[in-house]
């Protein structure tokens, strides 16, 4: 009898192990599954970057690198540039050359056109807005002649109830 009862308890042991054996099985393939999809999705989700030249190449661009010791300093890529930075100072520039502006030659007010204009006048304001501007600045050029209303400092525009912007 102990024999037949030993027979039993390892079959038992048997039937056991092998269902812990499926479960790992199934368990490792499942989790295998699930990574192998995780990471596929991913790579599908975010496709490889990759760098491609300029496409045009034709357009000519700026770079400003620095200013410093009252110098602008950049260089030119594109194409060929004509810069100018006051009435007397333009530059002409080909592709991969570096330039530097002094900065007290830039005058922009030669580019600006200003109508009636008080001479004292650095700020701007609409008399139907809320806020103020630099009379340089470019939503200062979209306010009308009959609407506009000058102010020599951001207190004197703040004191009038205007914010700055």
């Amino acid at each position: 009898m102990p024999k037949k009862n030993a027979k039993k308890h390892q079959a038992i042991i048997n039937k056991i192990n092998r269902a812990i054996a499926i479960m790992l099985i199934l368990s490792i393939g499942a989790i295998s599954g699930y990574t192998m999809g995780f990471f596929r999705g991913t790579h599908v989700t975010f496709p490889e970057i990759k760098s491609v030249p300029d496409i045009n190449e034709n357009v000519a661009t700026i770079k400003l690198l620095s200013a410093e010791n009252g110098k602008i300093k950049g260089e030119i890529a594109g194409q060929r540039v004509r810069m100018a930075y006051s009435s007397e100072n333009n530059l002409e520039l080909e592709p991969g050359t570096s330039f530097e502006i002094p900065m007290n030659e830039i005058t922009l007010s030669y580019y600006y056109q200003t109508r009636n204009v008080p001479a004292d006048a650095l700020f701007v304001a609409s008399k139907k807005g809320k806020y103020y501007y630099s009379v340089f600045s470019k939503s200062a050029f979209g306010i009308s002649e009959e609407n506009r209303t000058y102010f020599s400092s951001k207190k004197e525009a703040e004191n009038q109830g205007f914010k700055e912007k």
